[in-house]
């Protein structure tokens, strides 16, 4: 798929969560296949669809260039935003297929009760989101670790509703 290293980290993730849920249940297994590998890809997928949105939001300026040129220090550097544009959009239909292919595997080693139990769940999400404790969630909230905001709750109840599309799921 061009997106990984190893050609079957899908089949990984999927197998190391059949593990999981064997030694530690169905909660913790599905908050890592989902609440963290699959939620990391729809990050990936939903910035490479706001970089779509932030360029086409751009060429409607009067003032639109292209090819801009920046400085760090004495370094430069060319940015071809029509370059980027493309970048993103193969990007996009790259990581669609990827998901769609993975929630696919997911769907196949994991049950349908299983999956709309876990969203209806209400997880947190991210790496930190299955194996923190509410209270040590909370200790990295207040420690400026993890941001908790009205913005961030807005994104996660849309990136949660986007992670739902792939399993033909609504609440």
């Amino acid at each position: 798929m061009g997106y990984f290293i190893n050609e079957n980290q899908l089949e990984q993730w999927v197998e190391a969560a059949e593990d999981i849920k064997e030694g530690f249940g169905i909660d913790k297994a599905l908050g890592y296949l989902i609440g963290e590998k699959f939620y990391g890809l729809i990050q990936d997928f939903q910035h490479s669809n706001q970089m779509i949105r932030t360029i086409d939001n751009d060429r409607k300026k009067p003032e639109y260039t292209p090819v801009r040129t920046t400085y760090i220090g004495e370094h430069k550097h060319v940015i071809n935003v029509e370059e980027e544009y493309e970048y993103y959009r193969n990007r996009i239909s790259m990581l669609h297929d990827i998901l769609t292919k993975f929630a696919g595997l997911i769907k196949e080693s994991f049950g349908p009760i299983e999956i709309r139990e876990y969203f209806l769940s209400n997880p947190r999400l991210g790496a930190l989101g299955h194996i923190c404790s509410e209270d040590d969630h909370n200790f990295f909230i207040e420690n400026g670790a993890v941001e908790h905001s009205i913005d961030t709750e807005v994104e996660d109840a849309l990136t949660f509703g986007e992670m739902m599309k792939y399993f033909g799921l609504s609440l």
